[in-house]
């Protein structure tokens, strides 16, 4: 059964002639008459009575009507969904990202999305790097934004921008008064870290391996909010990027010699087919971001 059958039998019980349809639908009569058997056979069962000048649905063909119509109904509507998808006028988009994403980058990108495709819905769930990976794989995320690592084999990385890790601390800190630290110097310095599973922790970990040493780690939390909040009073210090803690008056950044940087990065799921709404979000991105945000 194809999609005309159901379109030649509409046509033949709303006009209730062959002659008729065939004008209406453009093809010549014999062809319609055929069409209809074809249908009738498969169906097993006569839809249309010829008995008299004008044709009737038989009970049967009462019965299929109504399904053809409905039918015929739920794909134009299906076309007209995928236009309008395609016209980014509906459709929806989920987004894995990680916190240090969610805070400060990615407000005011959805906010110039929404305002120009209101009829898309986005949806951003917070993860961490590795989970959010495999739930691209896995196709539940349309992309997602994070640090490093790099691409995988089914995963592909586009590099954003990279920064460089600073030491966070209080202005009644110790150290709040340098112009830099080493390595060495924060050997000294009681830590509040973020917990393993973040790319800026492993950072933080190989930096302190590279030199023979460990850091004096006392607190560690899954929170970078958490985390700021609690340095702000106390002698502790932190290791994140100053743009961290721009909304914490508080505190103060330290660069760090030699430099920990990390890469920020937009990563898809190799080969996928991105849906326009998804493109253009990260066009937006790129076009934002892709430069170097050191400070």
């Amino acid at each position: 059964m194809e999609l005309r059958h159901l379109k030649y039998f509409l046509a033949i019980s709303r006009l209730g002639s062959f002659t008729k349809a065939s004008e209406e639908l453009y093809v010549t009569q014999p062809t319609l008459s055929h069409q209809m058997r074809q249908l009738e056979t498969e169906l097993n069962c006569d839809l249309l009575d010829r008995s008299s000048r004008s044709i009737r649905l038989t009970g049967a063909g009462e019965i299929f009507a109504r399904y053809a119509n409905q039918a015929i109904k739920e794909i134009e509507d299906g076309k007209a969904a995928i236009q309008g998808y395609q016209g980014l006028q509906v459709g929806s988009v989920v987004i894995g990202a990680i916190s240090a994403f969610t805070n400060n980058l990615l407000p005011p990108i959805l906010s110039e999305f929404s305002q120009s495709y209101p009829g898309i819905k986005v949806k951003v769930v917070e993860l961490p790097t590795g989970e959010m990976q495999r739930q691209i794989r896995d196709g539940e995320l349309a992309f997602g934004l994070g640090y490093g690592p790099e691409a995988t084999e089914l995963i592909c990385a586009e590099e954003l921008f990279r920064e460089d890790l600073m030491l966070i601390v209080s202005k009644r800190h110790l150290l709040s008064d340098r112009t830099h630290v080493s390595v060495e110097d924060i050997t000294h310095t009681k830590l509040a870290l973020l917990s393993a599973e973040y790319m800026a922790r492993r950072l933080i970990d190989m930096a302190f391996v590279e030199i023979l040493t460990k850091p004096d780690i006392v607190m560690e939390m899954n929170s970078i909010d958490a985390i700021l909040e609690t340095i702000g009073d106390s002698q502790l210090a932190t290791i994140m990027t100053k743009r961290m803690m721009l909304n914490y008056k508080k505190l103060v950044a330290i660069p760090i010699r030699p430099e920990i940087s990390r890469s920020a990065a937009i990563f898809t799921r190799e080969n996928a087919n991105l849906s326009p709404a998804t493109q253009i979000l990260i066009d937006m991105l790129i076009a934002k971001y892709r430069k170097n945000l050191k400070d």
